[in-house]
């Protein structure tokens, strides 16, 4: 593919390896150190094999396939709503019917999710057997994602010298949201001034993305040209949110990133581009967590660059400028310059 990312490849099962005896093999030691290396460098990376299996990542793109396929009027029955003040809608949500200006909305829909026994804040289902399949599907990615996070959290502390479940309390309300995207076929000319996601940076701790064989998400480099990230069988793609940058005093740079339509090799002839789906898992921090950088990370030579912030009031004021404004983030706030990097603090929204 043209113009394509090379991204860092990080093998999950030997990150975890232990030794019969309970011990990290050379072979974990070394990735974990790949890892940080990885998120400091350029804030993504593949996962390879991260205990998520492509059967299940499949499966769960048959059931986004029949949930995207029901009519609108059944979709919007759970139409998700933004008042709540935590974070993106659960339920059902369309930027095109939701935007001030539906002319310059993303080209996308999705379905969103949170812990699915919060009984004070319940996620909305449809009552079908299909739904509530996919429910059972979605509930057991998200305890699976979960884990796969605590693993990435404890290889970061230990690289900065912190014990290896140190980060573990800051997400133990298990405060994530997980979405179903869909892009839906258009055009090619309704992509002149529109995008199917615009450039943002995601705003909590970890994002695990996995797509389907369509292409078109692209990261910003620091030459300022966005590239496209090529999509690859067992793998999900992982990037650093906001808060997780400003842990590590801005060393792991929340990077700016999109989708659009897909490269020309890749698309076809035809006057339509077709359409994507994805599914992203967005681990975010409790929400009293108060966010500042970490004593390990702090040095007279490295300052704290970040003032504390409590982790629900970054995304309920990230949601309010996005989310509930309606309509697509043209020119990211782009962050603060850090020497020969750039730390990107921006604004966000669901990609």
């Amino acid at each position: 593919m043209e113009n394509a990312a090379e991204l860092p490849r990080i093998d999950y099962p030997q990150l975890i390896e232990r030794d019969p005896l309970g011990h990290r093999t050379p072979a974990s030691r070394a990735q974990r150190h790949a890892l940080f290396s990885a998120l400091r460098d350029m804030g993504f990376m593949y996962l390879r094999h991260p205990d998520i299996s492509q059967g299940e990542v499949d499966t769960l793109f048959a059931h986004s396939h029949d949930f995207f396929a029901k009519p609108l009027a059944t979709k919007m029955q759970i139409l998700g709503r933004m008042d709540r003040g935590r974070g993106p809608s659960q339920g059902y949500s369309n930027p095109a019917l939701l935007a001030a200006d539906p002319s310059t909305s993303d080209i996308k829909e999705f379905f969103g999710m949170y812990r699915d026994d919060d009984t004070k804040r319940p996620n909305q289902w449809l009552d079908d057997a299909q739904s509530q399949a996919m429910r059972v599907r979605l509930v057991a990615f998200f305890h699976d994602c979960h884990t796969v996070v605590l693993e990435l959290l404890s290889a970061l502390a230990e690289e900065i010298g912190m014990a290896t479940d140190a980060l573990h309390p800051f997400v133990a309300d298990k405060n994530h949201f997980v979405t179903c995207l869909f892009y839906p076929d258009a055009p090619k000319a309704a992509f002149k001034d529109r995008v199917r996601a615009a450039a943002h940076t995601d705003y909590g701790c970890l994002t695990l993305l996995f797509n389907d064989g369509g292409q078109g998400l692209q990261v910003l480099r620091e030459d300022g040209e966005f590239q496209y990230v090529q999509r690859m069988d067992n793998c999900a793609i992982v990037n650093v949110g906001d808060l997780l940058s400003r842990f590590f005093n801005g060393t792991l740079p929340s990077t700016v990133h999109r989708v659009i339509e897909p490269p020309a090799s890749t698309r076809g002839s035809g006057a339509e581009i077709p359409d994507r789906y994805s599914l992203a898992f967005f681990a975010h921090f409790n929400e009293d967590q108060l966010v500042q950088p970490l004593p390990a990370v702090i040095s007279e030579a490295h300052p704290a660059l970040f003032e504390p912030v409590r982790a629900g009031e970054h995304v309920k004021a990230r949601v309010k400028q996005l989310h509930v404004a309606g309509h697509s983030l043209k020119e990211p706030d782009m962050g603060i310059e850090r020497g020969t990097q750039t730390t990107v603090v921006a604004s966000s929204k669901i990609q």
